[in-house]
């Protein structure tokens, strides 16, 4: 059923596609009659007939004049609107195959080059629709008309017309294709590496300028947009040499059909009765042959680009996801939500020892837990098996009492509320940024929320309130803001499980105890998962388990693991 469905969607555009090749088509036949009609207009009216003789004549210019206008209008409309349906279904594609790996399956993928493939990749992609399907069916299709044609004005001049078509869709053509496949990999590859180091130069700008190495990246990216532009110029190369080429086998097929006419004019039975105006005719059919084709070097050396495109789109479909869900998900019961790891061991790839080892908890509906540890113990990878981020590699995680391996992942990030270490603040309103938890949420509530945890004075500078803009990345909220924000999501999601990753770790004390007594409060009868490093207020938590090299340690050891981890100011 969901692939019938799939089909029938997809079917839509399909026919939009077909269209514009029909629209486009119309359009390359409307020129070969203009150029035909013309010629034969043109060359009759020399010789003063009768003007009612080309009455006919001009009528049909008229027609194919406008026929043709409206032919490529239609094209580019046809071909553009579904070139950009298939656009908005593709990007769709992308960012939901995108969104499984974030967590743990891009570790080998740079930040530049992912937008490179959303962006740059998936543009390039569809103008195979645009600028490669439709103009190389419609130019082969008029093209064989055209040949058509001239067979009809002078038999032998057709073959003529063919072997130049072909002799230059075949030598300059593939040679374009060839070529710029071996192009498309080095431009494909310095787009994205340039791309890649402006976006990391730009996110630690700060640090580059405080250690006074601004001025050695920079020298770095000019280098790497050298490669670029040298690997640019190699494109342009290649579509001009197919432009070149193209033009030297029409303009030697145009003489070889100019010196067939002119013998077939002058021949003593009057060349099969082809007449000068024939020899008119037949010299812009042969034009208008290439004419209709000459998009095609360019199309295919674009072809050769783009299929760089689509090979690195198909590299990230073949990356596997951490957590693929089953086949048929077992439905999550409401309510209240209990979890339980048993005995779970998680491996990130390429490491040879365990984020996580064979480490048991149970966290009952309403339980309160706090998970303490020194960094790399695991902690943050325990939040990750929770919202079924990674998969373990031994044991298993029991959500509301059903092995998670039977649920869907999504289903069970549904319940879980989480908060990280370093929350990401998009560009927009901070009115839009809390109701991604919850879109639903009043004024009130969210200005509540915010009052709670301590950033009612903070709100208060805020020139525009709810409707401030955050900046780009949030550029203009500091870092205990930003945590307090991702708290206030948290909150707001209302799920009966969350899960708070170092909620406190750029906040003083004072304001530290403020964020621990409202989290408490606002989650009470919800499961709860306080993740720290500080051991202060832990008392207020029904358990407080330690991680040590990705072990559970068993709550006795917790006061020996803060005296020898943590001691001295926090």
């Amino acid at each position: 059923m969901r692939a019938a469905d799939a089909a029938g969607r997809w079917r839509g555009e399909l026919g939009r596609g077909a269209l514009a090749v029909g629209v486009g088509l119309a359009g390359q036949v409307s020129a070969l009659g203009l150029l035909a009609t013309s010629a034969w207009l043109l060359t009759r009216a020399s010789l003063r007939p009768p003007i009612l003789t080309l009455s006919v004549a001009i009528a049909a210019v008229r027609f194919f004049a406008l026929a043709r206008g409206l032919g490529r209008y239609g094209e580019r409309l046809a071909g553009h609107d579904a070139a950009l349906r298939v656009l908005a279904r593709l990007r769709v594609w992308v960012y939901r195959h995108l969104e499984p790996l974030v967590p743990g399956g891009l570790g080998g993928v740079r930040e530049g080059d992912v937008l490179v493939r959303v962006v740059g990749d998936v543009d390039a992609v569809l103008d195979l629709l645009v600028g490669v399907l439709v103009p190389s069916v419609t130019g082969v299709v008029s093209a064989a008309l055209a040949v058509a044609l001239a067979g009809l004005v002078l038999p032998a001049a057709a073959p003529v017309v063919a072997g130049g078509l072909l002799l230059g869709g075949v030598l300059v053509s593939v040679g374009t294709l060839v070529a710029g496949r071996r192009v498309a990999g080095t431009l494909g590859a310095a787009r994205a590496e340039v791309t890649a180091r402006v976006v990391e130069t730009l996110a630690g700008a700060p640090d580059l300028l405080a250690f006074g190495a601004a001025a050695q990246v920079a020298r770095s990216l000019n280098d790497t947009e050298a490669r670029s532009a040298q690997a640019l110029r190699r494109q342009a190369l290649v579509r001009g040499g197919g432009f070149a080429g193209w033009a030297f086998a029409a303009g030697g097929t145009l003489a070889g059909v100019l010196a067939l006419g002119l013998g077939a004019v002058r021949s003593p039975d009057g060349g099969a009765g082809l007449s000068g105006v024939g020899l008119a005719v037949l010299a812009f059919t042969t034009l208008a042959a290439f004419d209709a084709l000459a998009p095609l070097p360019d199309a295919l050396a674009r072809a050769g680009a783009e299929a760089g495109s689509a090979a690195r789109l198909r590299a990230l479909a073949d990356l596997e996801p951490p957590v693929h869900p089953p086949a048929e998900p077992v439905p999550l019961p409401p309510g209240p939500l209990s979890v339980e790891l048993d005995a779970v061991t998680v491996r990130y790839p390429g490491r040879r020892s365990p984020a996580l080892q064979e480490v048991s908890l149970a966290l009952p509906p309403g339980r309160r837990l706090a998970v303490v540890g020194p960094s790399g113990a695991g902690k943050s990878t325990l939040a990750l098996v929770l919202l079924r981020f990674v998969e373990p590699e031994a044991g298993r995680l029991v959500v509301g009492g059903i092995d998670a391996a039977r649920l869907d992942p999504e289903a069970v990030r549904q319940r879980v509320a989480y908060a990280p270490q370093d929350p990401h603040v998009f560009r927009g309103s901070l009115a839009a940024n809390l109701r991604l938890a919850r879109p639903e949420a009043s004024d009130e509530e969210l200005l509540a929320v915010l009052v709670s945890l301590g950033l009612g004075p903070w709100f208060e500078r805020l020139p525009a309130g709810l409707a401030s803009e955050l900046g780009e990345r949030g550029v203009r909220v500091s870092g205990g803001e930003r945590q307090r924000l991702g708290i206030a999501r948290a909150l707001l999601a209302r799920r009966p499980l969350v899960v708070l990753d170092e909620p406190t770790a750029h906040l003083d004390d004072r304001t530290e105890d403020v964020v621990r007594a409202t989290v408490l409060e606002a989650t009470r009868g919800a499961s709860l998962v306080w993740i720290t490093h500080q051991l202060a207020g832990l008392d207020a938590f029904d358990e407080v388990i330690a991680l040590e090299d990705g072990r559970c340690s068993p709550a006795p050891e917790v006061q020996r693991l803060a005296g020898a981890l943590w001691a001295g100011p926090q």
